[in-house]
């Protein structure tokens, strides 16, 4: 099962003498299909294509929603508060199962493609190296992560995409006293949105204590990324250490 970490967000500043406190962070999503631009790459790698995800803990489920086995306006309202800060983690997110790719930003499913394969450099032309935890190696960052998962090998692979858009209604807040100054000298409640392309693929790509990729697996993806000299030149043996930023949006318990 998976648990969920926070994402940093950029802190609102103190602007005219007072200071945004959260007024409540919810979220949204809505189903979005990146198969055909995810199944571009994976074929050029020589990879199985997506399918859709069918089975209930396998589906980024839409707002509003119906499912029995993950209830949407939960999952979303919790993952948001995670992204806002305002929570740890999702005991809704932990029914999901899979590798997750993750993309902050519009709803675009080839930018958010391309941010996932440009993951690429991170493992610097070397066999990825055996998985513990997050950051364990350090590799193992968000966008790392993403590149697994997009290019996950397991066998009968499916996805499910959704475009994820959270609120946090925030509110003017006296900075000495910490009292609510709401429309305090035509001042007003504002809000802010955050929005998102995650993409959940299975079978799970990274399992602890395993290497995501066998050789002749990474061989190719590198071949369809960079040409055959350079996939003729990988390491299987050094692992990677490039160190990044760490933004995951669901860690494996485990991812």
């Amino acid at each position: 099962m998976f648990r969920l970490i926070s994402i940093p967000l950029v802190l609102v500043p103190v602007f005219y003498g007072h200071k945004a406190a959260s007024a409540g962070t919810t979220g949204t999503a809505e189903t979005i299909s990146c198969l055909s631009e995810m199944n571009v790459e994976r074929a050029a790698a020589g990879l199985a294509a997506f399918k859709e995800a069918t089975d209930a803990t396998q589906v980024l489920p839409k707002t509003p929603g119906t499912e029995r086995t993950i209830t949407p306006a939960t999952l979303w309202n919790e993952i948001c508060k995670v992204i806002a800060k305002e929570a740890e983690e999702s005991e809704e997110a932990k029914k999901l199962q899979g590798t997750f790719a993750y993309y902050r930003g519009e709803n675009d499913c080839k930018a958010a493609v391309q941010y996932w394969k440009d993951g690429f450099p991170l493992f610097k032309n070397e066999l990825p190296p055996t998985y513990n935890a997050l950051n364990d190696p350090k590799i193992y960052t968000d966008q790392a992560t993403s590149f697994v998962a997009l290019y996950n090998p397991q066998a009968s692979p499916v996805a499910s995409c959704a475009f994820v858009t959270c609120t946090t209604a925030t509110e003017s807040t006296a900075p000495d006293k910490g009292l609510s100054t709401r429309r305090l000298q035509g001042e007003e409640d504002t809000a802010s949105t955050s929005t998102a392309v995650i993409c959940l693929t299975n079978p799970a790509a990274l399992s602890k204590g395993q290497q995501p990729f066998k050789e002749e697996v990474w061989r190719k993806i590198v071949q369809a990324l960079v040409g055959t000299e350079e996939s003729n030149g990988i390491s299987p043996v050094r692992a990677s250490l490039a160190v990044g930023f760490i933004m995951m949006l669901f860690p494996y318990g485990l991812f």
